[in-house]
C-alpha cells in the first residue's frame, strides 16, 4: 500500500457570532462569523512493507512546495523524499554522511523566500533546489548553535532573506534560554533573547546533584504544568506564549510587540491514566535527583493551549488541547491581531513534528499501534 485514501468523517462544525456596538449601546446586527473548516485525511503515504520509498523508520518533518509536492524527512535513512501532490514517490536524495548533499542528525527542513529548500542538521544547513526528478545542492552554512543542542528548534529567514536559526544559547546561569539568532551575509551573528528566564523556565525547577563523583543540574519539570512555546514565520514575525492563557505575544520585524487576546479557556481534567504518568515521571525525577520531595505538585487541569503555529500564509494558528479520548484537534487562526477562522482536524495526525499548513490543506504525520510512521495530507472544507 503506497498511498492509502480516507473515508472522510462528518464532525459538527461551530461557528462565532457576537453582536456590534454603537455609542447608542447594543446593537441587533451581528458582526460577520468567523468560518469553520473541517478537515479530514485526504490520504496517507507510507507501508509496513512494500517498495522502499514508501518505507518509513520515523519522519521527522513534512512540508510542501508550491508546486503540492510533499517532502519528507526520515531519521534512519537520513534522507528526504519527495512525492507528488498525489503521493505518488518521485525521486530522493541525501544520505548518511558529511559530504555535500549528504546528512548527519538529519532534523527538519524549510523553504527560504527565494523557494530554496534548506536541511536542518546537528552542525550545518544544506541548500537544495528542488528540479522535476532531483535535487542539486547548493551550499552548505554552518549552525550557530553549539553540537546537537536545539536541534528540533525551527528556522526561518527575515524580510531580506537572512537565516534566523531558533535554539538555545548559554550564559545564563545555570539554564539555557532560547533566543533567535539572526546569520547576517558577513557571518556575523545577531542573538535576540527571546523571553526572560521566568517565562522561558515556567514549570521548570533546577536541583543541583552530585553523584559518583559527577557534579551538575537537574531540571525537573511540572507534569501537564504550563509551557513556555513559541512560532517563527519567514519575514521576521514571531510569537511567544504560556500555555496556560490565552495570550500570545505576536513580535513584529520592526521589533513592536502586539497582543493576542483569547477568551478565557479551561483546560481539560487529567484521567487517572495522566495521574499515573505525571506521578511516575515524578517518582523518577525525585530518584535522579537525590532529594526528599519533588518541588511540584499534579494539576487537577492541562493547559488550555497546546501549541501554535505559522501556515504559509503567515496566519498563526493556536491549538486547543485534547482531552482524553477526542478524535479532532481544533485551533483558532489569526491573520495579526484578527481572529479569521476555526480549523477542525483528525487527531490522528500527530503534534510532533509540527504540521505544516496553508489555507485548505495540513501535513503532518500518523502512526499506528505498531509505530509505522506516514506521511498524510489533510483537506479542509468549509462548513
Amino acid at each position: 500500500m503506497k498511498r492509502v485514501p480516507c473515508r472522510p468523517t462528518v464532525a459538527a462544525a461551530f461557528l462565532l457570532a457576537a453582536t456590534a456596538c454603537s455609542e447608542g449601546g447594543e446593537s441587533d446586527v451581528a458582526l460577520p462569523e468567523v468560518p469553520t473548516f473541517e478537515g479530514t485525511i485526504e490520504f496517507e503515504i507510507g507501508d509496513v512493507d512494500g517498495d522502499d520509498p514508501y518505507l518509513f523508520s520515523y519522519i521527522l518533518d513534512v512540508v510542501a512546495d508550491d508546486m503540492g509536492r510533499i517532502v519528507v524527512t526520515d531519521r534512519n535513512s537520513n534522507e528526504i523524499r519527495v512525492f507528488g501532490p498525489e503521493g505518488d514517490f518521485a525521486f530522493h536524495f541525501g544520505g548518511p554522511g558529511e559530504g555535500p548533499g549528504e546528512f548527519r542528525d538529519l532534523c527538519c527542513v524549510g523553504f527560504a523566500p527565494g523557494g530554496e529548500l534548506w536541511v536542518r542538521e546537528s552542525a550545518r544547513y544544506s541548500v537544495f533546489v528542488l528540479g522535476s526528478d532531483g535535487a542539486e545542492f547548493q551550499r552548505v552554512l554552518r549552525t550557530p548553535h553549539p553540537g546537537i543542542i536545539g536541534l528540533w528548534a525551527p528556522f526561518t529567514f527575515d524580510m531580506g532573506g537572512d537565516l534566523v536559526s531558533v535554539g538555545p544559547v548559554g550564559g545564563y546561569g545555570d539554564v539555557s534560554l532560547y533566543a533567535r539568532l539572526r546569520v547576517l551575509p558577513d557571518g556575523v551573528v545577531d542573538t535576540v533573547l527571546m523571553a526572560e528566564a521566568e517565562r522561558q523556565t515556567v514549570s521548570q525547577e533546577t536541583v543541583p546533584f552530585s553523584r559518583a563523583g559527577i557534579s551538575g543540574f537537574m531540571y525537573l519539570h511540572q507534569p501537564f504544568g504550563p509551557q513556555w512555546i513559541h512560532a517563527h514565520t519567514n519575514g521576521g514575525t514571531w510569537a511567544d506564549a504560556v500555555t496556560s492563557d490565552y495570550a500570545i505575544n505576536l513580535h513584529h520585524p520592526d521589533g513592536t510587540v502586539a497582543l493576542i487576546e483569547g477568551p478565557a479557556l479551561e483546560g481539560p481534567p487529567l484521567s487517572e491514566s495522566d495521574r499515573d504518568w505525571a506521578q511516575s515521571r515524578m517518582e523518577r525525577e525525585r530518584d535522579r535527583a537525590g532529594i526528599s520531595r519533588h518541588p511540584f505538585q499534579i494539576p487537577d487541569r492541562k493547559p488550555p493551549l497546546a501549541d501554535m503555529f505559522f501556515d504559509s500564509a503567515g496566519r498563526l494558528w493556536i491549538v486547543k488541547t485534547l482531552a482524553e479520548g477526542e478524535s479532532v484537534r481544533n485551533a483558532d487562526v489569526w491573520d495579526g491581531t484578527t481572529l479569521v477562522a476555526h480549523y477542525r482536524w483528525p487527531s490522528r495526525i500527530l503534534d510532533s513534528p509540527t504540521p505544516w499548513a496553508t489555507e485548505s490543506a495540513l501535513y503532518g504525520v500518523t502512526a499506528d499501534t505498531l509505530g509505522v510512521h506516514r506521511a498524510a495530507r489533510v483537506r479542509f472544507e468549509r462548513r
